[in-house]
């Protein structure tokens, strides 16, 4: 696979604990900051994933209003023994 260079500012502090991971690991400072932004892409493609399909269980009528959660959340208390 081909690659591109990426560059940001970072603040030095940031930059000195990359490379004390990247010496504690054995690998570079570009393999630290590739890892981390890699983990933050996925969690944020996966955040977004999960907007859309909540949002299209609500197209779909597929959820529970939030006043009925409430009302089932009130009994359950109420039942619950003290």
């Amino acid at each position: 696979m081909a690659t591109v260079t990426l560059s940001t500012r970072v603040p030095r502090e940031f930059r000195d604990e990359v490379d004390t991971l990247a010496a504690a690991l054995g690998r570079d400072r570009a393999w630290i900051v590739e890892q981390a932004v890699r983990q933050y892409v996925e969690a944020e493609r996966q955040f977004l994933d999960d907007v859309h399909a909540g949002l299209a269980e609500i197209d779909r009528g597929d959820y529970v209003a939030w006043d009925t959660v409430k009302q089932d959340l009130a009994q359950l208390l109420d039942a619950a023994p003290e």
